[in-house]
């Protein structure tokens, strides 16, 4: 059985993985978690490495990483 996305993310990477959702920058993210912008970097770069986003010039890894949380906490798998 396939993890879900959240039990493959910690709890802050599902912190900045909703504010992703919510459409903030990475500064954003950085200013509402009170953090660095290179601690959100890092957070994100981990957040797609978990979940299998490599990059690809065709896909934005980041909405396919919201999705992906979406469908999760929706209860369905694509």
């Amino acid at each position: 059985m396939n993890a879900t996305v959240a039990e493959r993310l910690t709890a802050r990477e599902r912190q900045v993985l909703g504010l992703m959702a919510e459409g903030r920058s990475n500064t954003a993210i950085a200013d509402r978690l009170v953090v660095r912008l290179p601690a959100v970097e890092k957070h994100i770069t981990s957040i797609l490495a978990k979940l299998d986003l490599p990059p690809a010039a065709a896909d934005h890894r980041r909405v396919l990483a919201v999705l992906r949380w979406l469908d999760d906490t929706n209860g369905t798998h694509r």
